[in-house]
């Protein structure tokens, strides 16, 4: 269909090079072989950071297919883009060459946005963006969506020369000259600039989406556990369990807050505002309690339940993040960050500071100044307990569950704990916050070796072989093999703020 400045539509166009390339039965090979490859490269980045079944327990439906959906979408997407970059090759036809950067580039941005808003996509530090998903509008999906765009785009640039039916440039833009990539701009190629600028405009959006306000952002993860215990098929046990894993009463540590929540406001660390906010927006306001602490400080021990492990998660991950410590500086995060240790679920995703940046409060001050004792102590208790998100020991804080758990030991060590009450602490508290997989691991022993879950050690516990991401799944194939597998009572949450 022609339109009136006798130009064929871009729709049209698109037709009939999809159409050309389509009617060849290798190109139809080659776009099924790379988006079953597109598809397995999807899958091995979520893995590196994370469980299929920490996936789906740790965010929304409307999250989970939306990854799933656009995942899909951008494989079929390169599949078919390479096919017709092909075809153009195949029959000699000149084609921007910015159409391949294109392809390349959505190639790079949606696999870095691939898995879940749980940790940090390990290709966006490779990109240059210091930030993790969840520090997203909406966790990731909107690169995917722009992606997809991109990839249209490009398509329709290939079905330019294939369709036969756009005039061909005798210039182009990009050229090689003794080995350099030159850029040619005349009157003659000056179109061929259409294409470079929508792919940098690209760019700079999914750079500036880390900026954007936090009130535009999506609810990607569940939120805190709840209890329903009116469909499991065997409620009385799973509710003992429960029970004990994730006592009503809450567990009580051997430490004080203290004057912390003060400081890390007057240190920026925490917007108090922003905090608040963040909080009533989630259905789940501050209680007079939780503002004391961080307005005023509490010498009251420190108590964890169902309902304050938010409070719980969040308060500590900020600390654990600006307090000054060598496990920050020159341990496993300095180490594996490569120089992006922004890039990280537990730096780029904390979004409550007053400035904005995260890394401006990076192990910034020792606000719970440790000794070199009290350091040695914290990392070996740290460097033996684990999470199912990930599959890295506090010691390596790469998410906010691990960043706040080592605060936590910190402020333990600080006020001399020893190493097994900051065990027993951890046991009790990565259970409030990994609910179903706790539960897991205690329907393990006690189906195993008949231990209830006080009596199972905590070091134990929290080792890789039982609560790592790879120890999750062990404990869940004996769980399924052996016929005792129960439906826990609840989930855990998610690691965004």
């Amino acid at each position: 269909m022609k339109t009136d400045k006798n130009k064929y539509s871009p729709t049209f166009i698109l037709a009939i090079g999809l159409k050309k390339t389509f009617s060849k039965l290798h190109y139809w090979i080659i776009t099924l072989a790379v988006s079953i490859n597109i598809l397995f490269l999807y899958y091995f980045i979520l893995i590196q950071k994370t469980t299929w079944d920490s996936f789906l327990q740790s965010n929304t439906l409307l999250y989970i297919w939306s990854q799933i959906i656009l995942s899909l979408g951008n494989a079929i997407l390169i599949g078919a883009t390479i096919s017709m970059f092909l075809n153009v090759i195949e029959e000699r036809r000149q084609t921007s060459k910015t159409s391949l950067l294109q392809t390349t580039g959505s190639l790079l941005f949606s696999a870095a946005a691939t898995g879940c808003s749980v940790c940090s996509a390990f290709l966006l530090p490779t990109l240059g963006i210091a930030a993790s998903l969840t520090a997203m509008p909406f966790g990731g999906l909107e690169i995917k969506f722009m992606s997809l765009l991109i990839l249209l785009y490009a398509m329709y640039e290939y079905a330019k020369p294939i369709s036969g039916l756009c005039p061909l440039p005798k210039e182009s833009i990009l050229s090689f000259k003794k080995g350099r990539l030159e850029l040619n701009i005349t009157k003659a190629t000056l179109p061929q600039l259409k294409p470079l600028l929508v792919f940098v405009l690209f760019v700079l959006t999914v750079y500036a989406l880390p900026r954007l306000p936090i009130s535009w952002r999506l609810q990607t993860q569940t939120s805190s556990p709840s209890v329903n215990l009116n469909k499991d098929k065997n409620q009385g046990q799973a509710a003992d369990i429960f029970a004990k894993i994730n006592p009503p009463e809450g567990y009580q540590l051997n430490a004080k807050y203290g004057d912390i929540g003060p400081k890390m406001i007057e240190m920026g660390v925490i917007d108090l505002e922003k905090f608040k906010k963040t909080y009533a927006d989630s259905g789940q306001p501050l209680n007079e309690e939780q503002l004391e602490i961080l307005s005023k400080g509490s010498d009251k021990k420190i108590k964890i339940t169902s309902e304050s492990s938010y409070f719980f998660l969040n308060f500590f991950w900020a600390f654990g993040l600006a307090n000054q410590t060598k496990i920050l500086t020159e341990g496993d995060i300095v180490k594996y960050g490569e120089g992006q240790v922004g890039g990280f679920a537990s730096t780029g995703g904390w979004t409550l500071t007053k400035s904005g940046n995260p890394m401006d409060y990076y192990a910034k001050r020792a606000i719970v100044p440790l000794s070199e004792d009290q350091e040695k102590l914290v990392n070996e208790v740290a460097s033996n307990v684990y999470r199912p998100c990930c599959g890295n020991s506090t010691a390596f804080p790469d998410c906010n569950h691990g960043m706040a758990l080592l605060g936590i030991f910190e402020l333990m060590a600080a006020q001399g704990a020893t190493a097994s009450e900051m065990y027993e602490a951890g046991k009790y508290i990565n259970s409030y916050w990994f609910p179903a997989n706790a539960f897991d691991v205690a329907l393990y022993f006690k189906s195993k070796e008949g231990k209830e879950f006080k009596d199972i050690d905590a070091k134990t516990f929290l080792s890789n072989e039982f609560f790592s991401a790879n120890g999750a799944q062990t404990v869940k194939k004996w769980l399924v093999e052996s016929g005792v597998q129960e439906q826990p009572p609840a989930q855990g949450g998610g690691c965004g703020v």
